[in-house]
C-alpha cells in the first residue's frame, strides 16, 4: 500500500497485522466500516485496502475533527492506490460517531482513548447488527497494538399472540 504521509502513528508490522486482520472480519454481510479518527490515513489506507482485496463493495465511513489537517491528505493516500470505497465526514466527531454506528459492521476507533468505555456502551445500545469493534491502545505492545471485540444486538423474543383457532382449540372438550 501507498501512504504519502511521512507521520506514522502504527509500526509497519502493525499495518499488515491489521490488515490481515479486516481481511479476515470482512464476510458477506460486511457493507460498511467505521474509522473514527482519520489523522493523516495511515490506517485509512489499510482499511480501505483491506476491503477492497476482500469485498469490493464494502465502503469505508473515516471521520474525524479536521481530517485535512494533514498533508499529503488521507484522500490523496487513497488515490495514490486507486481506492475510492471511503468517504470522509469532519467536525462534530461525537454526532458523526453516534450517527455512524447503526451504520457499520466493522467499528476501527483511534480516538476518545481515555473514553472508550463510554463509547463501548454507546455501541452496544446503538448497535442493530452484529458489529466488531478494533480499538488502539497506545498502552499495549507496539508490534500489536489493537484490541477487538464483537457486540451483537439484544434482540428480545416477542410474544406470540395466541389467535382464536388456539384459544377454541385449547378448550374445545370432546364428549362422547
Amino acid at each position: 500500500m501507498i501512504y504519502l504521509n511521512k507521520y506514522r502513528h502504527i509500526t509497519e508490522e502493525a499495518e499488515k497485522s491489521l490488515y490481515s486482520l479486516v481481511k479476515d472480519l470482512i464476510n458477506k454481510n460486511t457493507t460498511n466500516i467505521l474509522e473514527v479518527g482519520t489523522m493523516a490515513g495511515q490506517v485509512t489506507v489499510i482499511l480501505a485496502g483491506a476491503a477492497a482485496e476482500k469485498n469490493e463493495s464494502v465502503n469505508v465511513i473515516s471521520i474525524d475533527q479536521n481530517y485535512d489537517t494533514f498533508s499529503p491528505t488521507a484522500a490523496e493516500s487513497l488515490q495514490a492506490n486507486n481506492l475510492s470505497n471511503c468517504s470522509f465526514e469532519s467536525d462534530k466527531l461525537e454526532e458523526r460517531f453516534e450517527e455512524n454506528i447503526i451504520k457499520a459492521n466493522i467499528i476501527y476507533i483511534d480516538r476518545f482513548h481515555d473514553k472508550i468505555d463510554s463509547k463501548m456502551e454507546l455501541i452496544k445500545k446503538n448497535a442493530i447488527v452484529p458489529t466488531k469493534i478494533i480499538y488502539r491502545n497506545p498502552k499495549a505492545s507496539s508490534n500489536f497494538p489493537f484490541e477487538v471485540t464483537e457486540v451483537s444486538p439484544q434482540v428480545k423474543p416477542r410474544a406470540r399472540k395466541k389467535s382464536t383457532e388456539d384459544t377454541k382449540a385449547a378448550t374445545k372438550v370432546s364428549t362422547k
